[in-house]
C-alpha cells in the first residue's frame, strides 16, 4: 500500500507542473483569441534605470492606457495573425532545453491585447530574450530559442523592425 502511495505521489509531482503550465498556456491562447483587438508595437526604451528621486521611467501602459508618446510603429492584427502570434508564444519548452539569456532588459516591442475597456500587454526585449506582462497574463518568458526567433521574425515580417537586433 505504501509503495502504491509513493508511486502515485511521484507521478503526480511530474504531472501537476506540466498540466498547470499547459492550463496557463491555454488561458493565454484564449485571451488572444477572445480579444476585441490585438496590436503589436515598437517603441522607445522603457524600464530605464531610476537613479534619483523624481526620475521617470516610461512604461508601455500608464494608468491603464497605451503611452502613445513612446510608440514608433503599430499594427493591428487580423484573426489569422492573432492565431499565429498566440501559437508562437505558447510553444512548449522541451524538457532540459536551456539557452543563455542576457540581462539588459531594454524592451522596444510590445503586444497589446484589448478586451472591452481593458488592455493586457507584453513588453518585449529581443536583445536579452525577456518580457514582462500585465498581471493577468501568466506566461513564463523562458521560451525556446526557436520560439524567440519566430517571435522576432513575426515582428520583422510585419515591418515592426525598430531596434530589432540583427542576430
Amino acid at each position: 500500500m505504501i509503495k502504491i502511495f509513493l508511486t502515485l505521489a511521484v507521478l503526480l509531482s511530474f504531472i501537476t507542473p506540466a498540466s498547470f503550465a499547459q492550463t496557463s498556456k491555454n488561458k493565454v491562447y484564449e485571451t488572444f483569441m477572445s480579444a476585441d483587438s490585438v496590436v503589436i508595437v515598437s517603441h522607445t526604451l522603457t524600464y530605464t534605470p531610476v537613479l534619483n528621486d523624481g526620475d521617470y521611467s516610461p512604461r508601455l501602459i500608464e494608468n491603464g492606457k497605451l503611452n502613445g508618446k513612446i510608440i514608433k510603429q503599430r499594427l493591428k492584427l487580423g484573426k489569422k495573425d492573432i492565431d499565429v502570434l498566440a501559437s508562437i508564444l505558447i510553444m512548449p519548452l522541451k524538457l532540459g532545453e536551456t539557452f543563455e539569456r542576457g540581462m539588459c532588459f531594454t524592451p522596444h516591442h510590445g503586444i497589446l491585447i484589448y478586451k472591452q475597456d481593458k488592455c493586457s500587454f507584453f513588453d518585449i526585449c529581443f536583445d536579452c530574450k525577456h518580457f514582462v506582462t500585465s498581471d493577468d497574463i501568466k506566461l513564463s518568458d523562458s521560451l525556446r530559442m526557436i520560439t524567440w526567433q519566430k517571435l522576432k521574425t513575426f515582428f520583422k515580417s510585419r515591418k515592426l523592425d525598430y531596434q530589432i537586433p540583427m542576430i
